[in-house]
């Protein structure tokens, strides 16, 4: 039972883990693996425009991680209860970074979903602007070379790089 609840826009000045989960959204195709990429809304407070991943999500008390995913498939991008719960758990990160307000540390929990080559994600609750299927070069590309993503969500993309097989330990940056 939790003794208390801290709003996670709290918890860095109070030096706690956050904790959350980064979805990739794939589709098999006859060119190979393709990956949904999504692009914030220009109102949101965080990161206003940048790309993300197809789902994210902080995780709130009282629900699982699993039930989360779930939750925020809906409402980022209309992904329906059934295809959702097919998300596979893949792995974890932790980070550290410095901000204004003191040490940001979170814990992202990692998901794979494969999609149907006919499924097209919408922003069904406004966070989102818009979603892009990317070729994964494409995405590894913007990645290495820019900062086009929110901060954290290129850290879920090179962990699916690495399983995957497209970035290897010849690689100057593995």
């Amino acid at each position: 039972e939790a003794l208390a609840v801290v709003d996670r826009g709290a918890a860095t000045e109070f030096g706690l883990v956050q904790t959350g989960f980064h979805l990739n959204g794939l589709v098999q195709t006859s060119d190979g693996p393709r990956m949904w990429v999504a692009k914030r809304a220009a109102n949101k407070t965080t990161c206003p425009g940048a790309l993300d991943n197809m789902v994210a999500g902080g995780q709130p008390h009282g629900l699982t991680i699993a039930q989360n995913v779930v939750k925020e498939c809906a409402e980022e991008a209309g992904i329906p209860e059934a295809l959702a719960r097919t998300a596979r758990p893949v792995g974890a990160i932790s980070y550290v970074q410095e901000v204004d307000e003191g040490l940001r540390r979170h814990m992202m929990y990692l998901y794979d979903l494969d999609l149907p080559g006919d499924f097209t994600p919408f922003p069904a609750d406004g966070e989102v602007e818009d979603f892009r299927l990317m070729e994964i070069e494409e995405v590894a590309e913007i990645v290495a070379t820019s900062e086009a993503f929110k901060y954290n969500c290129n850290l879920a993309i090179i962990d699916f790089l690495i399983r995957h097989g497209h970035i290897g330990p010849d690689d100057p940056d593995y």
